[in-house]
């Protein structure tokens, strides 16, 4: 029982240390703690399980579907070894892992605006999530997805909030801020993961004060991420925080260009915002000097439509500069 026990907390500390690094935007390094998880406990479904949300993170920060296979292919497993623990006593954990794999899969096809094929995944993740919780309220993990769920309802196409009868969804919205901020506070696992849900769903309610403290303390724990800087920034910049999001910009644009597989569009787009910030704090040849840069980088990727839309915005800011730099 002791060796059990031991095992247990050793795979645990891998875990964790594997999800700070995916969060931090270490793939690699993640990647790598998973995979050694995984030799030492094959049926481990939470390093499958946490596999497919590191995947799916980096899908989001790349702007690619690069490791899509790979994420569907972990999440199968977790349906494979999650399932028979509901005939077990471990019932509360297969539904929460069931829940979790199904939820998940659901989110990636509605990112891609694919809804028709992954009702039933919506369904079924909701419906073990809450078995879940019925038999052990103490899985405050399981808010995490049902939070983003009841709060994305919101944004669903008209046939589907139909036939998942969501009701109010302005009621829903709220609870799934509510159930975000509990697993943001008490989960086990998850905890930043649902605080970087709530700095983006604070930002989009324009509470912007919240997403302000929340991702201040983001940035610092996660000091090489991508990901909540851009959503961090716009916080920044809709408060009026010019300076502190000049800082936000241009560090996010060297870890841009320091990354692989990054599209022009991002790196376009921070060095824009990064000249936005040194404009309006009046340092307009630093303004006009990354204007430039992502005029070089526009007018190199003209193919690319969300470039060709950024063309103008960039001309006008890069003139102004010009103007009063002189």
């Amino acid at each position: 029982m002791l060796i059990f026990i031991l095992s247990l907390e050793n795979e645990d500390s891998l875990l964790v240390e594997a999800m700070y690094l995916g969060l931090n935007e270490y793939y690699t390094q993640s990647f790598s703690l998973i995979n050694k998880v995984l030799e030492m406990y094959p049926t481990s479904i939470k390093a499958y399980l946490l596999k497919a949300l590191i995947l799916d993170y980096r899908m989001d920060d790349f702007g690619s579907n690069i490791g899509e296979n790979e994420f569907f292919e972990s999440i199968d497993k977790v349906i494979e070894l999650a399932s028979p623990l509901l005939q077990s006593d471990r019932r509360d954990e297969g539904y929460f892992f069931l829940g979790c794999a199904y939820a998940l899969r659901a989110f990636r096809y509605g990112k891609k605006g694919i809804y028709a094929p992954i009702l039933n995944d919506i369904i079924n993740g909701l419906d073990y999530l809450e078995k879940a919780l019925s038999l052990n309220n103490n899985l405050y993990d399981a808010y995490l997805l049902l939070g983003i769920y009841n709060y994305a309802t919101d944004r669903f196409p008209g046939f589907v909030k139909f036939i998942l009868r969501t009701g109010d969804t302005k009621k829903r919205k709220r609870l799934g801020i509510e159930q975000l901020e509990m697993a943001s506070q008490n989960a086990k696992y998850v905890k930043d993961l649902a605080k970087y849900a709530l700095l983006e769903i604070y930002y989009r309610e324009r509470m912007y004060e919240k997403a302000y403290s929340i991702g201040k303390e983001l940035v610092k724990k996660y000091d090489h991420s991508r990901n909540i800087r851009w959503i961090y920034g716009k916080s920044l910049r809709a408060l009026g925080y010019w300076e502190e999001a000049r800082v936000v910009y241009e560090d996010l644009l060297y870890l841009i260009l320091d990354a692989r597989d990054f599209d022009k569009y991002q790196i376009a787009l921070a060095s824009y915002f990064t000249a936005q910030c040194y404009y309006t704090l009046g340092k307009y040849e630093e303004a006009y000097n990354f204007a430039n840069f992502a005029y070089v980088v526009i007018l190199e990727n003209l193919d690319i439509k969300e470039i060709r839309r950024l063309k103008n915005r960039v001309e006008t800011l890069m003139n102004n500069a010009l103007r009063y730099k002189q």
